[in-house]
């Protein structure tokens, strides 16, 4: 097949993309690469992977609307002189005006808007002129995705953001991947530097990149131990918060920080720092600089914000702080020079993290398998699941409305116990995966104390558990407030288990099979075992289910559960067996 890739920096299509070309071309794909620079460097890096460049006219930053009406012209006789399969857009005006040109081209192209970060228009801005911006930029995306195969995200905010500006429809087919990726072969952990602590920032020159509270905490820390060292190194950008070079070059002068410049190779400078630092308050989708850190044993300090808190996880592999906080980024910046065990402690984590979920060959062998140039090509074209009790929303309210009616009395006696026994919150609320990737939030009874070892991170679950708790979980008790999910429309009454993103993310193809229907309140697997079963199990039980589901199979679950609840879990050896097998078919 052919592939067109649209991109609004050069530079990108390898320091960014590189990975995901070359995998696309060893699948015996042909790949056409656009980007609107005269850059005979990338040109040549491409060529020598097997893919072809070429120059289109783009204004990133302008607001010309004859040049971007050219933009879409040139577009459109690229395609129409191509004609693609598939046509592969990411960052904002590629995607507008790659879905628009693509529409308009005709053909068999079928058109994927990867959002790697929805960028500065969803920036929390005040303003009426920002939020007009932002008004006419959605419905620009709007229209650009509108006939879209997929929308790939980077991280769970974004699918929420979108949707509230109904740029997403409910009927789109949403995936979120973990983010570029990384090369973890390439970005490896160095040797201790020793020495006075290194915080290294990378990124563009962006006020909105946190450049500013970054200064002002090196300032905050100095003030206290001057020697610690603090670095930028990242491009000027031409971006309305752009910072100037005279900026930077007078904090340089007043010995706030080292300007290291730009480069096209971050490694030597990672691997010369002792801890990472990205006080990001612009709308990223999953950074690639904290990826690229995390690979090389770096520990992370960045912003509780979207895309960041999906990369981080708080006091295990670094620290999240508020958005524009100085102050708290200079305490953490602290904390690692009171404590430099925790520089080691936390890169090795965060290096086993990059293995774990961001490797890039895992993360590209799904994009592949989303758009249907993998080696098994068809696996996007499989079969619809059958219907079953949960597509036939007359007859799921008819059983859940009452259902939740006449439970009532005992969901409130369970939480006066959870009351009693554990205090408030009485809830549990969890973002968890839907149907197509969307994302919603899970309710169910809290059975978990508060505890904390001596870093402040939550104990291990098993210590978290009080007696009450256990009783809860067994007879399954605690997910009784999940009918309101399933009154909502997010979940099904029966269907696969409502399972973390990043989970999903983790399962590759296969998490995304599980995502052609709702999570159940109950299903397949719970009755089959459940907590007695091994996580591969319980996945193979569940796209077992996916394949034969049916209303009669639904209603023997629902009195299954029943059964179980009175008599307790048990493993049914036959029906794993033939989930199992049912994996293999799908793969062969």
């Amino acid at each position: 097949m052919k592939v067109v890739i649209l991109s609004s920096l050069s530079y990108s299509l390898i320091n960014f993309r590189g990975a995901l070309i070359s995998a696309i071309v060893e699948e015996g794909h042909e790949v056409i690469a656009c980007a609107p620079d005269d850059d005979p460097e990338t040109a040549a890096a491409l060529s020598a992977i097997g893919a072809r460049y070429c120059r289109i006219p783009m204004d990133r930053t302008g607001v010309s609307p004859l040049r971007d009406l050219a933009t879409v012209r040139r577009l459109v006789a690229l395609i129409r002189a191509e004609t693609p399969d598939v046509v592969l857009a990411y960052t904002q005006k590629p995607i507008i005006y790659g879905g628009l040109a693509t529409r308009i081209a005709g053909g068999r192209a079928r058109f994927y808007a990867m959002v790697s970060g929805l960028g500065h228009v969803y920036s929390d801005i005040p303003g009426r002129r920002h939020a007009l911006l932002r008004r006419i930029v959605s419905l620009l995306y709007r229209i650009g995705i509108a006939r879209a195969s997929a929308v790939i995200l980077f991280n769970r905010d974004d699918d929420a953001e979108m949707r509230r500006h109904r740029i997403l429809r409910a009927d789109h087919h949403v995936v979120q991947v973990a983010g570029s990726g990384v090369d973890i072969a390439r970005f490896t952990p160095s040797q201790s530097i020793g020495g006075p602590l290194v915080f290294l920032m990378v990124a563009r020159l962006m006020r909105d990149k946190g450049l500013v509270e970054f200064v002002e905490a090196a300032r905050l820390v100095r003030a206290r131990f001057p020697e610690a060292r603090f670095r930028i190194l990242g491009p000027v950008d031409p971006n309305p918060t752009g910072i100037t070079l005279a900026e930077i070059r007078g904090w340089a002068a007043a010995d706030d920080i080292d300007y290291l410049g730009e480069t096209r190779n971050v490694a030597p400078h990672l691997a010369d720092a002792s801890v990472f630092v990205l006080p990001t308050y612009y709308r990223e989708g999953l950074p690639r600089t904290i990826l690229e850190a995390m690979a090389c044993g770096n520990p992370v300090i960045t912003t509780d914000t979207p895309g960041c808190r999906d990369a981080v996880t708080d006091r295990s592999d670094g620290f999240l702080v508020p958005a524009r906080d100085a102050p708290a980024l200079a305490e953490a910046m602290i904390r690692f020079i009171e404590m430099p065990e925790l520089v080691t402690r936390m890169g090795a984590r965060a290096r086993a993290t990059a293995c774990r979920r961001f490797d890039v060959t895992k993360v590209n062998a799904n994009l592949l398998d989303v758009m249907g140039l993998g080696t098994d090509g068809n696996s996007a074209a499989r079969s619809r699941p059958h219907r079953a009790i949960g597509d036939l929303a007359p007859l799921q309210m008819a059983l859940a409305v009452p259902g939740a009616l006449l439970l009532l009395p005992l969901m409130i006696v369970v939480a006066l116990v959870v009351l009693s026994a554990l205090g408030t919150p009485i809830l549990f609320r969890q973002r968890r995966v839907g149907a197509a990737g969307r994302g919603f939030e899970l309710i169910k009874f809290r059975t978990m104390r508060s505890a904390n070892d001596i870093e402040g991170r939550p104990l291990p679950n098993a210590a978290r558990l009080t007696a009450t708790s256990r009783v809860l979980r067994r007879t399954r008790l605690d997910e009784l407030p999940g009918l309101w999910n399933v009154v909502c429309g997010q979940m099904n009454l029966v269907g696969p288990r409502p399972l973390l993103p990043e989970t999903v993310d983790n399962m590759g193809a296969e998490g995304r099979a599980r995502g052609k229907v709702k999570p159940g309140l109950t299903g397949w697997a719970q009755v089959n075992g459940n907590t007695l079963l091994s996580d591969m199990d319980k996945l193979a039980l569940d796209l077992w289910y996916i394949d034969h589901r049916s209303v009669r199979l639904d209603l023997g679950i629902l009195c299954r559960t029943a059964a179980m609840l009175v008599g307790g879990e048990r493993i049914n050896t036959l029906n794993i067996e033939r989930g199992h097998a049912g994996i293999i078919d799908r793969r062969s």
